[in-house]
This record gives structure tokens, sequence and C-alpha cells, in this order.
């Protein structure tokens, strides 16, 4: 890794800038279940699968954590990281708005760091302190919309109808 595209706060724990690629792959989900189409946002720096759903018959449907891990330890198989453009990916510089992102576990060390200088934070450097979150999320490819998405419930807790036909407010 350059250390001049380091977006780390903490110059001791470096953490490359995001270099992400969209595209679609092949996946077989379980060991006997047939071959089903997933898009797919990777970034190659780390190399890891960031986020990816399998898109079949009109359906889209996350992929949960180990069904990722699956599909991240086949695409890393096949080197799909060393040339990504050669497989159909192109690059990205934010994540799509549909895909629902997941962290390593050192931007999430980087997160947690971030978020400690925020609750310390005096009421004057609170906006430096989200400048500085904001900041990470831009070189790691997400915003902090991207950061909500990946912790926010599923869809079955808190939206849907009430008695009386009411939704639920956001």
């Amino acid at each position: 890794m350059n250390w001049f595209d380091n977006v780390s706060s903490d110059s001791d724990q470096p953490i490359a800038a995001a270099c992400l690629y969209q595209g679609h792959w092949r996946h077989r989900l379980h060991a006997f279940g047939d071959v089903v189409l997933c898009r797919v946002v990777m970034d190659v720096a780390e190399p890891r699968v960031v986020a990816a759903q399998v898109v079949e018959h009109g359906l889209v449907e996350d992929l949960g954590r180990s069904a990722l891990e699956d599909l991240n330890q086949a695409m890393l198989a096949q080197e799909v990281h060393h040339c990504p453009t050669a497989w159909g990916f192109t690059a990205c510089t934010m994540l799509p708005m549909w895909a629902k992102p997941t962290f390593s576990e050192r931007q999430i060390e980087e997160l947690e760091r971030i978020q400690g200088y925020l609750i310390e934070a005096s009421d004057e450097s609170v906006d430096s302190v989200l400048a500085l979150r904001d900041q990470f999320l831009q070189g790691i490819g997400m915003t902090h919309h991207d950061m909500y998405r990946a912790v926010r419930q599923p869809p079955e807790y808190g939206m849907g109808q009430r008695k009386g036909g009411r939704g639920l407010a956001n």
C-alpha cells in the first residue's frame, strides 16, 4: 500500500483507499443448488466483496454473511481482483445505491475510533470529527448513508402494516 493512500485517522494503522468495481457473477449458493446470478461490488484494494445481491427471476435479495463470504472466497480463488475488467467488472467511485455495504475488520476499527472521537468531542469540535468520518467513508467509497444502510434492521422489523392498516414511520 502507498502510505499516501492511507484513509485512516491513525497513521500507525493504515487503511487503503477503496478501489471499487461492480459487475455480475454466477455463483452456486449451496453445494447442490443451481448457479445464480449475483450483482457484486468488489474492493480490489482490500481485496474483498463489499456487497452482493442475488438477481434471479425478477427478485433481488442481499446475500447473507456466510453466502457473502463464500462468494468472496470463490472470487478471490479466481483472482478477479487482479484484473476485474477482464471479468466484465467496471470501476465505480462510490457504492451503488442498491448495495448494502459490509466493512472489513480494519474499517470497523477505524469507525469505532472515530466514534470514540465523537463521544469525547466538545460542541466546538463535533463538526470536525464528523468531517473526519465523512472523509474516511469517502476514502473507502461510501457515505454516511451507506453506513446507516449497513446497520439498519431488516425490513420485517419496523416496516409494514399495523392494526388498522396504518404503516409504521421510518
